[in-house]
């Protein structure tokens, strides 16, 4: 594996299109070249950015400058070219490109507003955008068909949860608006846009709702358990529930039922599946100095020797549990601040994350920090579980078009300076200049950014494994 340079920057971003690579340095902007990381272009902001997003086209970027309440715009193409929105009083509290890059949406402070942006406003129309009122947050609850049609607003009005449906065109008028009867914590478009899906804050109960997009209630399924949060696979087929009592349901977009329960337990897991088609790897500290390459018939490799040997604090590598019918998973409270960014308790499931093509969900529970499990939803079964010596930070899936299937590819970041790599056919590990580090894929799979704080890095993992060349060792 090969890394770049430490990089100065902060809330780093890949364009869609993989060519750049676009960072922020206090109140000025970075865009880098992808391959060779050369500085190709530099926007000031007049105070500290807060945020940045490349455009769906990657051709424009903007950056929120919350001190001041305003969002500026730049194109790749043209340097010359700039915009500035200034939200005034109502301040911004987040900003959402649309699906033809040519609209910004800006979420005012205090939900007050959602306004849509025109990018090529005539000069009578410059000033006036098209207002949204009471949406319910400002992070979520704002979904685009897949089609990109049509967009779906989840309001607060008058105590109760409103949907409005709004043309995606230029005025962006109101085609339908409902009332719905839950506490609602986000909502998406089914597969085939002929759905909207909503699922409940938590309850004693909560409950998936499906609707028409003009309100017709078409179904919902209450047999989720205490749900704490619920994350939809690229193509909405699929939606994975995540409990407080670290159960995980399978909801079908199509169906509009529960498929199958899972739960955070290995020996349950190995019940179902069978002892012979988990996969466990654990991660085994190696000292420092020269260390032989281990290879082992179902998972795991150690980095080279020459990169082991130049870590002055040794390196890891994965090694395959054989009797994993007696292993214990370790338990332990990680250290976070015990309510999470929507006040929930840190507790049961705490992130997911789908694999491009549905087929693997990766998860983590917040009682077992330092564990990733992997979800084969080709067999209905726990895949893999990979266990480290210190709390999990971040994971994420090879978004490339050729990592699918068996050649799916999970990246792995832990509190130590060492990075992981997930497949079917291998496990890798492979000490690296960071640690704690948030990671994000390069949309071609050829690189994954490595962001800690304010200074960044890449790592060049190498093409993934032809599917046709693959032999799975998970059956």
């Amino acid at each position: 594996m090969d890394f770049s340079d430490v990089h100065k920057g902060s809330l780093a971003q890949w364009s869609p299109d993989s060519k750049h690579l676009a960072a922020v340095a206090q109140n000025r902007l970075l865009i880098r070249d992808a391959e060779a990381l050369s500085l190709v272009a530099v926007f000031t902001c007049g105070d500290k950015i807060e945020r940045i997003e490349w455009s769906p086209d990657s051709e424009y970027i903007f950056a929120e400058v919350a001190k001041q309440g305003i969002v500026q715009i730049w194109s790749l193409a043209d340097k010359d070219w700039k915009c500035c929105i200034d939200e005034g009083l109502g301040g911004v509290a987040r900003a959402k490109w649309g699906p033809t890059s040519r609209h910004v949406f800006i979420l005012s402070d205090f939900q007050l507003y959602l306004s849509v942006w025109k990018l090529e406003a005539s000069s009578e129309d410059h000033h006036n955008s098209i207002r949204i009122k009471h949406p319910k947050f400002t992070r979520r609850g704002i979904a685009f068909s897949h089609n990109g049609r049509w967009l779906a607003v989840l309001k607060r009005v008058i105590c109760r949860d409103v949907v409005a449906v709004h043309d995606s065109e230029d005025q962006f008028s109101q085609l339908a608006e409902f009332q719905v009867d839950a506490d609602s914590a986000d909502l998406a478009w089914a597969h085939g846009d002929r759905a909207l899906v909503l699922w409940e804050r938590p309850t004693k109960e909560s409950r998936f709702l499906w609707f028409s997009p003009s309100g017709e209630l078409l179904a919902q399924a209450s047999d989720c358990g205490m749900l704490r949060s619920a994350w939809a696979s690229s193509s909405s087929l699929f939606f994975m529930a995540g409990g407080f009592d670290g159960r995980m349901h399978l909801v079908s977009g199509v169906s509009m039922k529960s498929l199958v329960c899972f739960t955070h337990d290995l020996k349950v897991c190995i019940a179902e599946a069978g002892e012979t088609e988990v996969v466990v790897l654990q991660e085994e500290f190696v000292g420092g100095g020269a260390v032989a390459r281990h290879l082992h018939a179902r998972g795991a490799s150690l980095a080279s020797q020459q990169s082991a040997s130049n870590d002055p604090s040794g390196s890891v590598r994965y090694v395959c549990v054989d009797n994993i019918g007696s292993l214990r998973v370790p338990e332990e409270r990680a250290l976070e601040p015990p309510l999470d960014a929507d006040g929930l308790p840190r507790q049961g499931v705490g992130s997911a994350s789908w694999s491009p093509d549905d087929r693997y969900v990766a998860t983590k529970h917040d009682g077992m920090p330092s564990v990733v499990w992997i979800w084969d939803l080709g067999r209905l079964c726990l895949a893999a579980l990979l266990l480290h010596r210190s709390p999990v930070r971040s994971f994420s899936w090879d978004t490339s078009k050729y990592a699918v299937g068996e050649s799916c590819r999970l990246a792995i970041s832990t509190a130590d300076p060492f990075l992981f790599f997930w497949s079917a056919s291998e496990g890798v590990a492979t000490p690296c200049p960071l640690s704690q580090a948030r990671l994000q894929w390069r949309g071609d799979g050829k690189a994954v950014l490595l962001q800690e704080r304010d200074r960044t890095c890449i790592c060049s993992p190498g093409p993934p494994c032809v599917q046709s060349e693959v032999s799975p060792v998970l059956g």
